[in-house]
């Protein structure tokens, strides 16, 4: 039984709604589940009949943006935008689930399975036998689990660092993310994942794949800080006196992956007689392997991932034909943060939450007029590296100035490093990287200027002289 007052959360009951809230109370009580405070959602101002006075816990009400309460989507909108950032300090949770539409019921059992309520949540059931029957309420059984159940679950017991959101708002992230959590379900092929510097591609790696493929250990080789000389036996290990110097055996990066992930990070600076070897163990379903100045094959229980800053064709040519070929099978491109504006506010308030290591700043991130401006036009060439400059900046501003001047003298700093960089590589304006990521950039600038222009997809189409899908899918929806 619970020592503690606990948070109930219901949606209201339109032609009951203070009788169902009274009851579900009570029957709580009843159950051992005193509960403390009432977080109650409604979409009419107010929710009770004048003569339905409240007598019972703290109560919080909350008006909900929501037209149609049968839409599924636009009630998981609402409660996830509006309802789940506010839940996140509650110790123990409990979700009446009946009051409201099917929509709505619905919507709670998917956020559960999905793993958005804080650890310890129970649902329940208030029913009325018959018309005028007994009152009773009964937990829910919903055991079901999904990826973005396991992968929130990870990442709570991780530092806190700044994660990409699973469930992206972006068309352009949330294409990349969900191409990962497939490929990355296939056991024991090499998964490649590309991007530009500063993507959050090692991030991904040891939270989300590492969590798909239910391997707790990843083993990051930073292929291009591996000594040429000693690269092979560093990666593969080497025997008792296989060269001067070796004195001791070593069991090698790869053998320490064992039950794991081995990540090999900008794996296009892996030496080529290193690359040779890796194509003959990746080749092997056992991962079998000798050590430097063995003779005895080895074999090891690893997953392969590798990640690379080159685009795929330039990776092409940097890799060895046949390691490329057995890596290219399962490739993900993750956008850089200029294709997915519509998730930045998301992504600098994580980064925030990530570096606020002093107190005397908010711990919620600044989002002033200008610091949104700044950021929205930002060419981000360093993604999520530029978002966590700028918290520096803003935290190095902050001591003995007022919120809003620290936050303008950090963003003129910030932005007059952006110019510095402008100066030495003036290519900005035609995005960063290969042609064809040029032409990509271009390609997005215009239609979304099209789109702006004449108001419509279908008539910037037109004027353009090109359909509409085409226009879409250049601007990333």
């Amino acid at each position: 039984m619970s020592t503690r007052s606990e948070t109930l959360i219901a949606w209201h009951s339109k032609n009951h709604g203070i009788e169902v809230l009274r009851n579900a109370v009570r029957l709580l009580k009843a159950k051992g589940h005193p509960i403390g405070k009432v977080i109650y959602l409604c979409q009419k101002a107010e929710p009770f009949t004048a003569d339905a006075a409240w007598d019972g816990p703290r109560l919080d009400v909350r008006m909900l943006r929501i037209k149609d309460p049968s839409s599924h989507a636009e009630v998981y909108q609402a409660v996830s935008q509006e309802v789940l950032p506010d839940l996140e300090e509650e110790a123990q949770l409990n979700v009446n689930v009946s009051p409201g539409t099917p929509a709505m019921h619905c919507v709670w059992l998917l956020l559960h399975a999905g793993g958005a309520f804080p650890a310890g949540t129970r649902l329940w059931s208030s029913q009325r036998e018959g018309r005028d029957g007994v009152v009773r309420i009964d937990p829910v059984e919903f055991p079901i689990s999904t990826y973005l159940a396991e992968i929130r679950e990870a990442a709570s017991v991780r530092a806190p660092v700044a994660q990409y959101d699973p469930e992206a708002k972006s068309p352009a992230r949330r294409r990349a993310l969900e191409d990962l959590i497939r490929y990355a379900g296939v056991a024991g092929a090499p998964l490649l994942v590309l991007g530009e510097r500063g993507t959050g591609k090692t991030r991904l790696v040891e939270t989300l794949v590492a969590s798909i493929k239910r391997r707790k250990a990843v083993v990051t080789v930073p292929c291009g800080a591996l000594d040429t000389s000693l690269a092979e036996s560093e990666l593969f290990g080497h025997v008792k006196g296989a060269f001067t110097g070796a004195e001791a055996a070593r069991k090698g990066l790869l053998g320490n992956a064992e039950g794991g992930i081995l990540f090999l990070d900008e794996v296009q600076d892996l030496p080529i007689g290193v690359q040779r070897k890796m194509i003959r163990f990746l080749q092997d379903r056992r991962h079998r392997y000798r050590q430097v100045g063995g003779d005895k094959e080895l074999s090891v229980d690893v997953e392969v991932v590798c990640a690379s800053n080159l685009p795929i064709s330039e990776l092409s040519k940097r890799l060895a034909p046949d390691l490329f070929d057995r890596l290219s099978h399962l490739v993900v491109t993750l956008p850089p943060l200029r294709d997915c504006r519509e998730d930045l506010q998301d992504d600098w308030a994580r980064v925030w939450q990530e570096l606020r290591v002093n107190t005397a700043v908010p711990s919620d991130a600044p989002n002033h007029r200008a610091l949104v401006e700044a950021v929205a036009a930002h060419p981000l060439p360093g993604n999520l590296r530029d978002l966590q400059r700028l918290a520096v900046l803003i935290t190095a501003w902050w001591h003995g100035r007022s919120d809003g001047d620290a936050v303008a003298r950090a963003v003129a700093a910030w932005q007059a490093a952006e110019c510095s960089a402008a100066d030495t590589d003036g290519a900005h304006p035609w995005g960063k990287g290969s042609r064809r990521e040029r032409i990509r950039h271009f390609q997005r600038g215009l239609a979304l200027w099209a789109k702006e222009q004449y108001g419509t997809w279908n008539r910037a189409a037109n004027a353009l002289g090109c359909d509409e899908r085409t226009l879409r899918e250049d601007a990333g929806e």
